[in-house]
C-alpha cells in the first residue's frame, strides 16, 4: 500500500470528524445548549458505563469544578439527573433524562435517515464491512484519547 493510500483513510476520517463537529454546533444551538454542554450530553448518552462529574470532566478536558458546574446547568435545564453511584456512596452518576435522550434522537434523525438511504446502495456484506471498519476506527480514536495529547 502506498503512502498516499495510507493517508487517504486518515484524512477521510479527519474530514468526517470535522463535519460531525460542525453538525454538533448546529444541533447544540437548536437545543439551546453551548457546544460544551452538548458534547457532555452526547458523552453521557453513549457511555457504556455510568459517568460521574469527575469522569465526564476528564472526557471533556475540564477541571472537576467546571464539570460540576456543567452538570449543574444540564440538571437545571432538565437534561440530566444525578443519582447515587450503585456501589460507591461517595460518588454520583449522571444520566440523561428520557426527554433529553428523545430530543437528541430527534435532532439527528434526519441525518440517520440520509445515512440509511446511502446504506441502501450497499450489499449486506459491504454494510457489515463499513460498520466493522467504523467500529475499529472508533476504538483507535478512543485509545488515542485515553493516551492523552501527543507532544507537537
Amino acid at each position: 500500500m502506498t503512502e498516499q493510500h495510507r493517508s487517504e483513510l486518515a484524512w477521510a476520517m479527519h474530514h468526517l470528524a470535522v463535519a460531525v463537529a460542525a453538525l454538533d454546533a448546529v444541533v447544540a444551538r437548536r437545543m439551546g445548549l453551548s457546544a460544551g454542554d452538548y458534547l457532555a450530553l452526547k458523552h453521557l448518552a453513549v457511555s457504556e458505563q455510568p459517568l460521574g462529574p469527575v469522569e465526564l470532566g476528564r472526557l471533556l478536558g475540564v477541571t472537576s469544578g467546571a464539570a460540576t458546574g456543567l452538570v449543574d446547568r444540564l440538571e437545571q435545564a432538565g437534561h440530566v439527573l444525578r443519582r447515587a453511584h450503585p456501589s460507591d456512596r461517595r460518588r454520583q452518576t449522571v444520566t440523561v433524562t428520557p426527554l433529553a435522550r428523545q430530543r437528541l434522537a430527534d435532532a439527528v434523525q434526519p441525518l440517520a435517515d440520509d445515512i440509511d438511504r446511502e446504506a441502501d446502495s450497499l450489499t449486506p456484506e459491504e454494510r457489515r464491512q463499513v460498520v466493522d471498519v467504523l467500529g475499529r476506527l472508533t476504538a483507535l480514536h478512543r485509545r488515542h484519547a485515553r493516551q492523552g495529547p501527543t507532544p507537537v
